[in-house]
């Protein structure tokens, strides 16, 4: 599933080329995410990079970093770090300008985009 998030980023937005993989690492699915995310990356023109985050102070100062620079996305791995500041995470990619894909669960996930640059 999280291959398929990156293809579908990438035909909502083309002009993308950075990835951001918020995750938690300390979880087994956060590294198998991203895993899947990196291997498909380079056919699709995508850098993806690890955004290891434990709090919201590292979940901020990342996406900030992060959407300082154009042409980038954001993909937010399931885990309960993502479900306790997806409300801080969504709000920072909205002011930040990135779209994103969030893994709510094993069986949904939810797309946000705003409007491009």
């Amino acid at each position: 599933m999280a291959g398929k998030w990156l293809q579908l980023l990438k035909e909502i937005a083309p002009h993308v080329t950075r990835a951001a993989v918020i995750r938690d690492s300390t979880t087994t699915g956060g590294v198998g995410q991203f895993a899947a995310i990196q291997s498909m990356a380079p056919s699709l023109g995508v850098v993806a990079v690890a955004a290891n985050v434990r709090d919201p102070g590292e979940i901020e100062r990342t996406i900030a970093d992060f959407g300082r620079s154009a042409n980038g996305w954001l993909i937010v791995t399931g885990s309960g770090l993502a479900m306790v500041h997806r409300e801080l995470i969504a709000t920072l990619a909205a002011r930040y300008r990135l779209p994103a894909v969030y893994s709510l669960s094993e069986a949904h996930s939810c797309l946000h985009t705003t409007c491009s640059r």
